[in-house]
């Protein structure tokens, strides 16, 4: 199990859990195995990935674990689930899926690929409440992990937890904001000055500066003690 299936495991404690776009079904085999869901629902568009969750969950003996074909969340029930694991998409699709979903009082637990500032971006529109976004390295790729819960109020979020969420003290969001630095450069280095696009580039750059800036005096400040 790589870190951000770790990490993933971590926030689940259900009497159901829904692993949408399940792929091989590790979520949703172990969540059973570990005793951290009662029963899981695993679910993928494809029959070819639910063919291989289902010799996973006979392999490890996990009888605990429903299979369903199709899209999205629309194969649950309303409140049929009380945690909802969808990853291993991108930020624009998981958002997508949750503007369909049917009514689900449940804790989310969302691992964009991509376009995490779009997910964040319409969670925080759309009033969900987030107890954990943070960033997790696994497989020398780095992950969002974001764990909600819908019926908090609408606001709008500053772009440095667009960027990296709620936790950016945290050595995996020092180490993405590090990478994301030396990108934001050369894409800011190679736009001519008045050019209108060099505009976000040039914000997110001074965001991601910021918050190096206190993740340094932070450490020095923990070094000194």
């Amino acid at each position: 199990m790589d870190g951000r299936l770790e990490c993933i495991l971590s926030h689940v404690h259900a009497k159901v859990l829904a692993d949408i776009g399940c792929d091989h079904g590790k979520v949703a085999v172990y969540a059973v195995l570990r005793g951290l869901a009662k029963k899981s629902i695993a679910a993928d568009i494809s029959e070819e990935c639910l063919k291989k969750a289902r010799a996973l969950a006979k392999e490890k003996g996990a009888g605990s674990v429903e299979f369903r074909v199709g899209d999205g969340m629309r194969v649950l029930k309303e409140n049929e689930a009380d945690n909802v694991v969808i990853a291993g998409m991108g930020g624009r699709e998981i958002a997508k899926i949750l503007s369909q979903a049917p009514a689900m009082d449940a804790k989310f637990i969302l691992v964009p690929h991509d376009d995490a500032p779009l997910l964040r971006a319409y969670l925080a529109k759309c009033g969900y409440e987030k107890s954990s976004d943070k960033i997790v390295r696994s497989g020398g790729k780095f992950y969002p992990v974001i764990v909600c819960k819908k019926g908090g109020a609408a606001y709008t979020p500053a772009l440095e937890e667009l960027l990296y969420g709620t936790s950016p003290a945290d050595g995996d969001c020092t180490a993405y904001a590090k990478q994301r630095l030396a990108v934001l450069e050369r894409i800011c280095a190679s736009i001519k000055e008045g050019d209108a696009r060099s505009e976000e580039p040039a914000r997110q750059l001074e965001a991601t500066r910021a918050l190096l800036g206190r993740a340094y005096e932070s450490k020095g400040r923990n070094q000194n003690n």
